[in-house]
């Protein structure tokens, strides 16, 4: 049975790809805008896809802590399965900040690069800052981001330290930061690379506000935001 699972996730993946197809065409005629909100529909569609097949069972705790208005969401990483968790979690559309690999994927490279999402070159610093730049933008625009700071995925289970550069990204958008945390989400497929039924916890933090601070206080941001998701995850 696991083996039609697997068949059924790789052919809708290839239908997802061929999509693809429609949103070029929406954006050459309706316009970058009206591309977007049909990626973020299949963004969602996906979303839904890959957690029923898998079977997580999604718990989420301070769902109330977000506020109605644009957001940065930072969290610990620990499986790809991370970016439909948050998608689902958040009830809302996301894009990601995403390493420069990611982007390269089979199939879901493409989605990546074709939405307002951005990728990192880690060893170029200075494409790395046009990134962190157009991110700013994009989120002052109005477009939430998620971000996941350690800067790649956890594989023993810990959360590792927070990369700084993250942190630039909120406050120059001035956006609120909603630190999470996540837990289940290797279990369920990054362990063993297969898809494993699981029980997955997401807890959203109070939010920390990037406007009108002072530079004392941004400097400590990254930290404050570290300190505050470690603390989540300990709570699972």
């Amino acid at each position: 049975m696991k083996y039609i699972k697997y068949v059924r996730y790789v052919v809708y993946m290839l239908i997802m790809r061929l999509k693809g197809i429609k949103r070029d065409y929406i954006e050459k005629f309706k316009g970058e805008e009206e591309a977007w909100k049909y990626a973020q529909e299949v963004f969602r569609k996906w979303t839904y896809f890959t957690i029923n097949i898998i079977g997580m069972e999604i718990e989420v705790e301070g769902f109330e802590n977000i506020p109605d208005k644009t957001c940065v969401f930072m969290g610990n990483h620990q499986s790809i399965l991370d970016i439909p968790v948050m998608r689902y979690s958040t009830q809302r559309t996301l894009d990601f900040v995403a390493k420069k690999e990611l982007a390269k994927a089979p199939l879901i490279g493409y989605w990546i690069t074709h939405v307002k999402s951005v990728t990192i070159d880690r060893d170029n610093i200075r494409e790395g800052m046009k990134a962190i730049n157009q991110a700013v933008n994009n989120i002052k625009d109005g477009y939430n981001f998620t971000i996941f700071p350690e800067g790649t995925r956890s594989k023993d289970g810990k959360i590792h330290e927070f990369k700084r550069g993250s942190i630039k990204i909120a406050s120059k958008s001035k956006a609120p930061i909603i630190p999470v945390a996540i837990k289940g989400t290797s279990a369920c497929f990054e362990d063993s690379k297969e898809f494993v039924p699981g029980k997955v916890k997401v807890i959203f933090g109070e939010a920390i506000e990037t406007e009108n601070i002072s530079k004392e206080v941004e400097r400590e941001l990254m930290l404050r935001v570290e300190e505050s998701v470690r603390s989540l995850y300990e709570k699972i």
